[in-house]
């Protein structure tokens, strides 16, 4: 993973030799596993930021749920940890998780990676290179790495076909649409379908007021 200077982006790219260490995304298993988009970025025709950032329903559902639940949980002993947390699994594999929930006073606040497992994890999407990976073999494996890490529930959300994966380790896998009520921890739930509808009525409520006025 030692770093390497970036061809020019005129030249075809070796990706065998050219792969800077920020556009690894994750390790698993030994492997480096690439944002998306990482041979634009190679190639000069991307940046390392443009490929990193999340779409506008993902960055609005990260910070949705972090705030229903981070309110919901305030003063009942459970913190959360948002922005791609950084996760030591051992063996030097590297993951990084959207929204982690930590019992009070199990993560440790500092500048690197942790390695305590969190609670319960959410996801949101991928952002892997898909001519690397095949996205559900990447997902599976991704959740039986958290559970085996000691998480206790992973809940994963897809925004392309509008589903819900939920995995714990003594319990059947589950899939569901986003209309269903998703339990996390103590007693929590979203429902995305409903947040969804909410947005929608502000919007049309600030319309209707522009319209009005």
């Amino acid at each position: 993973m030692g770093e390497t200077a970036i061809a020019p982006s005129t030249a075809k790219v070796n990706t065998a030799q050219y792969i800077p260490e920020e556009l690894i995304y994750e390790v698993a298993h030994g492997r480096p596993i690439y944002y998306r988009g990482y041979r634009e970025v190679l190639n000069g025709n991307s940046t390392l930021e443009a490929i990193m950032a999340d779409s506008s329903l993902q960055s609005w559902l990260k910070a949705q749920i972090t705030i229903l639940l981070g309110s919901y949980y305030l003063g009942k002993g459970i913190e959360l940890a948002t922005g791609e947390l950084g996760l030591l699994l051992g063996d030097g594999d590297k993951r990084g998780a959207d929204i982690a929930f930590y019992r009070s006073g199990d993560l440790l606040l500092n500048a690197h990676y942790t390695q305590t497992p969190p609670e319960a994890i959410i996801e949101i999407d991928t952002q892997i290179d898909l001519k690397d990976e095949n996205e559900m073999e990447y997902v599976l494996e991704k959740l039986d790495d958290y559970l085996h890490f000691g998480v206790k529930k992973v809940v994963w959300i897809f925004t392309r076909n509008r589903k819900v994966m939920i995995a714990m380790p003594d319990s059947p896998w589950l899939t569901v649409g986003w209309a269903s009520d998703v339990e996390m921890l103590d007693g929590a739930s979203f429902n995305l379908e409903k947040m969804l509808e909410g947005k929608r009525a502000r919007s049309v409520l600030k319309s209707n007021r522009a319209i009005v006025r």
